[in-house]
């Protein structure tokens, strides 16, 4: 028996925010990169057990290359099939001039990616203008990733998932940290110390507007042990996935970011004998010698959705 159908909680949504809800039933626990003019890379991209292949048309791609991308791209979603990999493809930045030729190249191509991916959205005014560029180009609201990567842009995130959740063409989905960018913004370093304050807020906000939380880049791509301990520590943190690099990283990324079978049994366990109290007639009881009340019932119930999802 569901949480949902043991204590229904009473929630107003907006519409966009109704809209993302329909959206967070996919898993995206790993999320990889591709530049998106190497249709090798695209690939072998599609051929891979990937939660997310995100075809790029920014950081991966030199400036000289941006229009073979695009081309490569959209041949690339009309002729490879990518299995139940969701397909994403990463846009330039609004501030970089391009995302008008991106969006329209993507969004006219034959066969449309499962969503968009905008990095360094920064303000509100940014977050509007590409409304109206999806707006020109498609006739109904676009599923919509985005990537806050600055110090002014987490300022901002409030506003931005308002602004995107109200907007008539996007439809928000996910908040992806750019953590190598922000501590750049912030002349900080990498340590994960440096950004605990940021992963926090990207979590919290995400969280609280029903949006998926994806953590930053684990860039040492060949520390596989330190790549499962952060895995496992931003599942812990609340985000629900991780950006990759190689293909090595996806397994460890997707196993991290999925509850263990112990963690399910101990849920679905603690779900019963929740029941049964409530029937019995009890609000907090004790469950192997711990006390456990609607909070603790909660979290149970979280771990069954990522399981069920």
């Amino acid at each position: 028996m569901l949480v949902s159908r043991i204590c229904t909680r009473s929630l107003t949504l907006g519409r966009g925010l109704a809209s993302s809800a329909l959206y967070q039933s996919r898993k995206r626990r790993a999320l990889m990169y591709m530049p998106g003019d190497d249709i090798r890379k695209i690939t072998k991209a599609a051929s891979l057990d990937l939660d997310l292949a995100v075809l790029d048309c920014e950081d991966a791609v030199a400036a000289s290359r941006k229009d073979a991308a695009r081309e490569t791209i959209c041949k690339a979603l009309n002729t490879l099939d990518f299995g139940r990999t969701e397909r994403g493809v990463r846009t330039n930045s609004v501030s970089s001039g391009l995302v008008e030729d991106d969006v329209r190249a993507i969004l006219c191509t034959e066969t449309l990616p499962d969503i968009i991916m905008i990095p360094k959205l920064d303000s509100v005014d940014e977050a509007r203008f590409l409304n109206t560029i999806i707006s020109e180009c498609s006739s109904k609201p676009f599923p919509v990733i985005f990537q806050t990567e600055s110090a002014i842009g987490l300022i901002n995130l409030r506003e931005i998932i308002s602004t995107l959740i109200e907007a008539s063409h996007v439809i928000p989905v996910a908040i992806v940290f750019g953590a190598d960018d922000f501590v750049s913004d912030i002349r900080g370093s990498r340590d994960i110390d440096a950004v605990v304050y940021a992963r926090q807020k990207v979590v919290t906000y995400a969280r609280a507007y029903n949006l998926q939380p994806i953590d930053r880049v684990h860039i040492e791509y060949k520390d596989l042990e330190g790549l499962k301990l952060e895995s496992e520590k931003g599942f812990g943190f609340g985000f629900s996935g991780k950006q990759c690099i190689h293909p090595s990283q996806i397994p460890i990324v997707q196993s991290s970011f999925s509850p263990s079978s112990e963690q399910l049994e101990y849920a679905r366990d603690l779900i019963r004998s929740f029941v049964e109290n409530q029937e019995a007639g009890k609000g907090a009881f004790s469950f192997r010698g711990k006390m456990i009340d609607r909070p603790t019932l909660l979290q149970a119930q979280n771990v069954v959705d990522m399981f069920d999802g």
